[in-house]
């Protein structure tokens, strides 16, 4: 049984793009598109049993038609192929206001056959069970944990109100444990079975792997442990929400696939792609997975994001970016240039003549002089000043102040839900 895990498809992103001439959207949004249409081919070629998605298909909460039409495209040939589909809710698929459809819901309203759909209704009890999806090769058990909201989890629990964020959060991790927990209890140990779930994982490895989500989020979302996730119970565990590809390192297989294309310069130099394995159905819990059909990352084609960062040491600082540039490969790439120098040399430089020497670059993110005695504090390791959301720069702005972590998250989270106010529709 051949199964492909994958996340973080943010179709919609259109950032660095360029206009083409025969479509109404960006060459940023085709690269997603493209990305996607290279796994679907390799689903549809390599004779794969299932497909499983673990949230966020788009960008924005609320996207163009076009962009669900192209989504659904190619999810209906995976639909007619006959490959079934399980499409998990991220938090980038739900509605920016209460009792809005989730942009995923249409699939299960349609019927369309061979997709399934994990969300919200699982916190209410409706499909509280593990789903089973009936492939080629047999019965697959999904196991689901969508992007909690914490207005569902906490709807009916007086005692929120009298509660500090660390308690509203650790309440939270107990209610996400306790949804796994439910739903394991059910599996039959006899049949192969996923868990795929959409959160944060709370350890080391992800603190140490920052990425454009993560920064995003931090502070201000309830975590995981990895402990919490039952692996015992499961031949795999598929997670989405963070873009950089990660193996957790626990006994049971346990992957972050990370986002099919780098969505900033805070992504550059990472693999993008999808998980592929092996599962043989005919083996007990613990030793489904093994041998060539270990858990692998397939590369698919990628924009690439080159940062060019030089020192001027003579009086003709744009021969000296220019020879640094062509130390690079820039064809087709997204470019920045960070250039060290000093007033006299910014003078001297020919900033027409360094973009001519980018002419074969995608697109130029910016060519940045970095001038001596410069007032601007240095960023914390990770961060990307391009890339800075208005939580990132808070973030940024209260660690360079040294403010006390726990203060810090409370201040973060208060900040996340006026933020969420100002951008609710009236």
């Amino acid at each position: 049984m051949r199964i492909i895990h994958f996340a973080d498809l943010h179709i919609g992103y259109e950032t660095y793009g360029r206009p083409l001439q025969d479509k109404p959207w960006t060459s940023r949004m085709q690269d997603f598109l493209d990305a996607f249409d290279h796994l679907v081919d390799y689903a549809l070629g390599e004779g794969v049993d299932a497909v499983i998605f673990a949230g966020d298909a788009f960008k924005s909460r609320e996207p163009t038609q076009t962009q669900q039409r192209e989504f659904a495209k190619r999810i209906r040939r995976l639909s007619e192929a006959g490959i079934p589909t399980f499409l998990l809710v991220g938090n980038h698929d739900l509605p920016n206001a209460e009792g809005r459809a989730h942009v995923l819901e249409i699939y299960r309203t349609l019927a369309v056959p061979n997709v399934h759909i994990g969300d919200e209704s699982w916190f209410a009890g409706k499909h509280f069970a593990p789903q089973v999806l009936q492939t080629r090769s047999g019965p697959l058990q999904i196991a689901a944990l969508p992007w909690p909201r914490e207005s569902r989890l906490l709807a009916n629990d007086a005692e929120v109100a009298a509660m500090s964020i660390e308690q509203v959060h650790a309440e939270i991790e107990r209610k996400l444990t306790a949804l796994i927990g439910a739903q394991t209890e059910q599996l039959d140990p006899a049949v192969p079975a996923i868990l795929t779930s959409h959160v944060s994982i709370n350890d080391f490895l992800v603190k140490n792997n920052p990425g454009s989500e993560q920064w995003m989020t931090v502070g201000t979302a309830a975590t995981l442990l990895k402990s919490e996730l039952h692996e015992a119970s499961f031949d795999y565990i598929a997670l989405g929400h963070h873009h950089n590809n990660m193996d957790l390192q626990l006994r049971t297989p346990c992957f972050y696939s990370g986002s099919m294309q780098p969505v900033d310069f805070g992504e550059e130099g990472q693999a993008k792609g999808f998980m592929v394995f092996d599962i043989d159905p005919a083996k007990s819990l613990g030793s489904r997975i093994g041998g060539s059909g270990l858990p692998r990352l397939e590369h698919v084609p990628q924009r690439r994001f080159v940062t060019i960062e030089t020192t001027a040491r003579t009086d003709d600082p744009t021969t000296e970016v220019c020879a640094a540039i062509a130390r690079h490969d820039v064809v087709d790439a997204i470019v920045r240039v960070e250039v060290k120098l000093t007033f006299e040399q910014n003078r001297e430089l020919r900033v027409p003549e360094v973009r001519r020497a980018l002419e074969k670059a995608h697109f130029i993110q910016g060519i940045h002089p970095r001038l001596p005695n410069d007032s601007r504090s240095k960023l914390p390791a990770g961060a990307k000043a391009d890339a800075a959301s208005p939580l990132e720069s808070l973030e940024t702005y209260f660690k360079l102040k040294e403010i006390e972590e726990k203060r810090r998250s409370r201040l973060l989270a208060a900040a996340a839900d006026l933020v969420r106010t100002v951008d609710e529709p009236q």
